[in-house]
């Protein structure tokens, strides 16, 4: 019983030997060698909204009165 327990002991190093062995020689990327791109600008015209019928802006909802009105309903 001990020695079938060494032997599977022994197969299963010798398979977990060969598993990281086999993985070390690949080519993994250098991360220091990675390009950065520029930060993201938002163009000029951004803010503009087109003509529709939420294009007036005088009456803008704060998002407590909209936490507001999903919890308690319209008031």
């Amino acid at each position: 019983m001990i020695m079938n327990k060494k032997i599977i002991l022994s197969v299963f190093s010798a398979v977990v030997i060969m598993a990281v062995s086999g993985c070390s020689s690949k080519n993994a990327p250098d991360e220091f060698m990675v390009l950065k791109n520029p930060p993201l600008a938002l163009p000029p015209d951004y803010y503009l909204t087109p003509e529709g019928p939420y294009s007036d802006l005088d009456e803008v909802i704060d998002p407590q009165e909209l936490a507001k009105r999903a919890l308690f309903g319209e008031s």
